[in-house]
């Protein structure tokens, strides 16, 4: 009996939102940050974060509540209180477990991606299974994070694979268009309203994607 060849094509997944069931408590670590500093509209900064590096949000933070610590020191105390809040409990998004699970009985390569730096990667892996992924791609790893193409351009090259042979799964803006630069198809999971790039698919769950639909939509955009 002979197998089909393994798929020539890979997923690359963000991680935070995406497949895990951490983006919101890293909003509320900014929120409460911003409430104690003083500053105002703290679910709004909190919302222009998401998505973003340590560095990236606290730069963000330095400039919209005018700090005067040092933009290193801001990313520590965030680092900081990120962990003591990811200490309580981290967990998958629905239909994560199952999809990844698929992916890798169908010999789907897999690679994550995501803006987190590696010790939080590793961090969340004392919790969670991340072992389906052949590679990981950090806010450590690249020279430049998200919102910019490299990230997932890396993530590709790990995988042997070109980029417009990958499909992202993303949920954040800011993924979104790291991917599309980078010639990903992309898939975004969750709020459907929010404003992304053009040509994007839109799900609102992982229990809603499957393999046969992310390599349907991944060859369509291949051959296009």
């Amino acid at each position: 009996m002979t197998h089909d060849p393994a798929p020539r094509w890979g997923v690359l997944s963000d991680m935070d939102g995406t497949l895990l069931d951490t983006e919101s408590t890293w909003l509320r670590v900014i929120e409460r940050f911003v409430s104690d500093h003083d500053g105002a509209d703290a679910v709004g900064l909190a919302a222009a974060s998401e998505g973003l590096d340590l560095d990236r949000a606290a730069a963000l933070l330095s400039e919209r509540l005018d700090l005067r610590e040092p933009q290193s020191a801001i990313a520590l105390d965030l680092d900081r209180r990120a962990l003591a809040a990811y200490a309580e409990s981290v967990t998958w998004r629905p239909g994560a477990p199952a999809l990844l699970r698929a992916l890798t009985e169908a010999e789907v390569p897999l690679a994550l991606v995501t803006s987190s730096p590696r010790h939080w990667v590793d961090r969340f892996a004392e919790s969670v299974d991340l072992s389906a992924f052949r590679v990981s791609i950090t806010a450590d790893d690249s020279v430049r994070t998200k919102p910019a193409p490299d990230p997932y351009l890396d993530g590709a090259a790990a995988l042997g694979l070109d980029a417009g042979r990958c499909v992202v799964l993303e949920d954040s803006q800011v993924g979104a268009w790291s991917a599309v630069s980078a010639g990903c198809t992309t898939v975004v999971v969750g709020d459907p309203a929010r404003s992304l790039p053009p040509g994007v698919h839109r799900v609102s769950s992982l229990e809603h994607v499957d393999v046969r639909m992310l390599q349907t939509i991944v060859e369509r955009s291949a051959a296009s």
